[in-house]
């Protein structure tokens, strides 16, 4: 694997492309989380996020790294001081466990789970209220809830709103104009 791949640039021949740069990436969670009605009432007093990485995969777990760095930059996310922590996917059933009890606002998945993980993932935090976000695009249309592309070089939103209502993220008309919907 090339470092291409590795950074995300374009020309990478992976599926697991990252098209949209991490730290624009982070940008636009950040702006986007600001823009969802219920992150407040799910947060509390701090917005926690949680950084997903592919257990024992190399370009996830340096996506994810790169990831965390970016997020650390960020003293709050919609209002809030920001808390951003890693962890290493073993499990859906574990993972939500683990946003419950820390009360975890935003799950960004690093690149690396399959579409079967993606449906796993989905299914389980149906009821679940957090904003899950995609390093990938293919990670949205397998049921997370934002994602990013390219399009015509620019950034592009992706929002599977389907699955957005069952993780009761809300999110605002003013960002709901500027997204895809992909589900």
């Amino acid at each position: 694997m090339g470092a291409t791949a590795a950074l995300g640039l374009p020309g990478a021949a992976r599926a697991d492309e990252v098209t949209v740069p991490v730290p624009l990436q982070i940008e636009l969670l950040a702006k986007v989380a600001a823009y969802d009605k219920n992150l407040p009432a799910r947060a509390g007093s701090k917005a926690r996020v949680v950084v997903l990485s592919k257990s024992k995969d190399g370009d996830s777990e340096r996506i994810a790294e790169q990831a965390k760095k970016e997020l650390q930059k960020k003293d709050t996310i919609a209002g809030l001081p920001a808390e951003v922590t890693s962890l290493g996917y073993s499990d859906a059933k574990d993972l939500v466990k683990h946003i419950k009890s820390k009360h975890i606002a935003v799950v960004y998945l690093a690149p690396g789970f399959s579409g079967g993980e993606l449906g796993t993932l989905a299914k389980a935090l149906e009821g679940v209220s957090v904003l899950t976000v995609g390093a990938v695009p293919k990670q949205v249309a397998g049921g997370v809830v934002l994602g990013f592309d390219l399009v015509g070089g620019k950034p592009k939103l992706l929002v599977h709103l389907k699955q957005a209502k069952k993780q009761d993220v809300e999110l605002s008309s003013k960002v709901l104009k500027l997204v895809k919907v992909v589900g």
